[in-house]
Formats: structure tokens, C-alpha cells, sequence
């Protein structure tokens, strides 16, 4: 009885030692396949453009408020000042789009396709930012007045 029982322990521990061992391999090998696969993909995104020009690699960085995504589908020569209301010195003006809706902007706001920046806010008028490129592609500043009429 001793005997059979001593054989059956061995060969259990046999056994699950060379399941173990199978379990480990198994496992490596499944890591080494995700590292070579890994290393042969390569991101589209870091890859370069040969078509992209060096001279417009330089973008403003422009975060947006809520309600000035539909101000910037329009040109600024298109949109029209609908009022200016001013409140605890305050100024606030409306703005209505070509397709009659009014939306209310305050100093800051991004309006336009060009994405110009509302500097301030007066009584009849309001005075923009809009960031531009030259020929060469060097950023410059040029100042917008829209005038209520």
C-alpha cells in the first residue's frame, strides 16, 4: 500500500511539475508573440507627410466655450450685430448669422472662420484679433472693427 501510495505522489508531483512548466512556456511564448507584434506596427500618425509644407506647421491652440462651434462656419463679413447690452460694466453684443440665428458673445469669444478673438466690447462696436499668415508663412495680428448699423 506504502508503495502504490509513494508511486501515485510521485508521479502527481511529475506530473504537475511538467504541467507547470508547460503553462509557463505557453505563457512566454505568448508574450514574445505581443512584442514582436508590437514592434512591427508602426502609428500612421508618426509618420511624416512628404506633402505637408514646413512653412504652416505652426497652429494657434484655441479652446472652445459652448455656443462659439456655430460662430466659426461663418466668415466675420457675414455675421451682423444684432445689439450690445452692457451689465454691471459689462458688455455683452448678439450676433445673428446669415441663417437668422442670434448667439450672445462677451470678451474673449472666437467668432469667424479665421477664428478672430474678441478683444472688447464698446457701445456701437466691436474690436477683434484675427491671426493671419503672410506668404512665407510668418503669423501676424491684424485688427477687425465690426460697427453696429
Amino acid at each position: 500500500m506504502k508503495k502504490t501510495f509513494l508511486i501515485f505522489v510521485i508521479i502527481f508531483i511529475l506530473y504537475f511539475l511538467s504541467y507547470g512548466t508547460k503553462v509557463s512556456i505557453a505563457a512566454l511564448a505568448k508574450k514574445n508573440i505581443k512584442s514582436q507584434k508590437s514592434q512591427l506596427i508602426y502609428p500612421y500618425f508618426l509618420k511624416r507627410n512628404p506633402f505637408q509644407t514646413f512653412l504652416y506647421t505652426k497652429k494657434p491652440s484655441v479652446s472652445f466655450k459652448v455656443g462659439e462651434i456655430p460662430l466659426l462656419q461663418y466668415s466675420l463679413s457675414s455675421l451682423k450685430i444684432v445689439g450690445i447690452m452692457e451689465r454691471r460694466g459689462k458688455y455683452f453684443a448678439m450676433i445673428q448669422t446669415p441663417g437668422n440665428r442670434s448667439y450672445i458673445i462677451t470678451v474673449g469669444s472666437i467668432i469667424g472662420v479665421n477664428r478672430a478673438r474678441v478683444v472688447s466690447i464698446n457701445e456701437n462696436r466691436i474690436n477683434l484679433v484675427e491671426n493671419t499668415y503672410n506668404a512665407l508663412g510668418q503669423m501676424h495680428a491684424v485688427n477687425v472693427i465690426m460697427k453696429m448699423k
